[in-house]
């Protein structure tokens, strides 16, 4: 018969008491613990148990939970469980519901200071776990994120079970872990889903835990066919302005080749308006023989029109006489006034 000293059943009643569902969480982040049916309403407590075996008190339940001393603005309620903000490596410990004079099962709770790996997307990422395997009999290795199981080997059957959307061909641990004592996860083409923090666990003589926070970037996106309107863009507007300061540049020259040709017009056209005539006479002379050619004929209201020949020639003098008869014959008052004036001027010259 096996006996047992009191100093070795006192630590198996403190460990067959305080076991029960493990928390794994990251320094600063949030912990949930489940609430029971038992624990949503009428009157409890949770309450933490330290390594002295004391029992500190982290929130009440009276109708609803209401954090205690030391833990204001750190513990709330929520829909089906209580939240313990930002946690610390204080924090680890046990923790036990007692509702309604009811002992639920507790919980341990582990806080880690994760080491972390930044991988692109598409790209392999190794999680580093490490820990002496010689010379001690491993019973499981067991990798888990958010509480659920990644991958798991029972060292003693060899079987490796997977979690929900992971498999042998994403998830693996080196083949020689127990030689070279490393059981770092290996995950192949890494998904931005994957991201988060993984605990390592090794169930042996002595225990070991840690945690790996994986980053899990997406690649810049190479230039395609929706960045195309922004680099066409940018020389139409270089177009634009380019076009804007050819106008700006050219206008005042066009205007002063339009004045230049302007001047020219009117200067040739004066010149030519100057120039002598072809007969000898002047301008003014020809605009004086071009009135009197036209006159009016036989009195019935209609016009002639007379061109006169060259100034000075022998058809210019014919035409005038001409077109003085046919004054006088038409009783035109202006000539037969004016002519009495003639034959006195030329009175007068003799």
């Amino acid at each position: 018969m096996t006996r047992f000293s009191i100093s070795t059943l006192i630590p198996l009643l403190f460990i067959s008491g305080v076991s029960g569902k493990l928390i794994q969480a990251a320094a600063g982040d949030d912990v949930k613990f489940p609430l029971t049916e038992e624990c949503m309403k009428g009157r409890g407590t949770l309450k933490r148990r330290l390594q002295d075996d004391s029992l500190q008190s982290v929130g009440d339940l009276d109708g609803s939970w209401k954090p205690a001393p030391g833990y204001i603005n750190r513990f709330f309620q929520s829909s089906d469980s209580v939240i313990l903000t930002s946690a610390d490596i204080s924090d680890e410990g046990y923790y036990e519901f007692d509702c309604n004079n009811q002992r639920e099962e507790s919980a341990q709770l582990q806080v880690f200071i994760p080491s972390d790996v930044f991988v692109h997307e598409g790209e392999d990422a190794i999680l580093p776990c490490r820990s002496i395997t010689a010379g001690q009999w491993v019973k499981s290795v067991r990798w888990r994120r958010d509480g659920e199981v990644v991958l798991e080997l029972d060292v003693r059957s060899g079987k490796t079970t997977y979690g929900n959307g992971f498999d042998e061909s994403r998830v693996s641990i080196p083949s020689d872990w127990d030689q070279r004592a490393n059981l770092s996860l290996i995950i192949k083409r890494a998904e931005a889903r994957d991201g988060g923090v993984y605990y390592c666990d090794l169930d042996k003589v002595e225990k070991h835990r840690s945690a790996v926070r994986l980053h899990v970037s997406t690649p810049p996106t190479p230039p395609s066919s929706t960045s195309q309107p922004t680099t066409t863009e940018r020389p139409s507007e270089c177009s634009d302005w380019s076009w804007r300061t050819f106008s700006i540049t050219v206008f005042p020259f066009v205007i002063v080749g339009l004045l230049v040709w302007l001047c020219w017009f009117l200067r040739n056209r004066k010149f030519k308006v100057c120039t002598p005539g072809f007969g000898g006479g002047s301008s003014e002379q020809e605009e004086e023989i071009n009135l009197k050619s036209v006159t009016i004929s036989n009195g019935d209201g209609s016009l002639q029109r007379h061109r006169g020949g060259g100034g000075g020639s022998e058809e210019g003098r014919e035409s005038d006489c001409d077109q003085q008869h046919m004054l006088k014959s038409n009783g035109n008052p202006d000539f037969i006034n004016d002519e009495p004036k003639k034959k006195k001027n030329s009175t007068l010259k003799v």
